[in-house]
């Protein structure tokens, strides 16, 4: 679980959350580990702000599709591609197109 530090959390149910925290706090919000008041919070937030309804479900429909993936189902030279690419960007270099 991720911990988040206090200035993104809420300090009361009356406080307003910002999209940099909804940002911040999605992941434990989309898997149900946020703390009660926290989960409040959020979803007020989400009730008057539109750019972080479509940021919400952009990232649920992205984190489902994500755990659909099984990776026996990726074919062979995707998985060869992507691991050169990550080797490539971790060493700093551009990828081979």
């Amino acid at each position: 679980m991720v911990r988040h530090t206090s200035a993104q959390r809420p300090r009361s149910k009356n406080a307003k959350i910002t999209c940099q925290q909804i940002t911040a706090l999605i992941l434990d919000y989309v898997t149900g580990e946020l703390d009660a008041e926290t989960a409040l919070a959020f979803k007020a937030h989400l009730r008057e702000c539109p750019d972080c309804i479509a940021f919400l479900s952009t990232y649920q429909k992205t984190f489902q599709a994500a755990r659909s993936l099984r990776y026996d189902s990726i074919p062979l030279e995707m998985r060869r591609r992507i691991r050169q690419f990550l080797q490539e960007k971790i060493k700093g270099s551009p990828p081979n197109r």
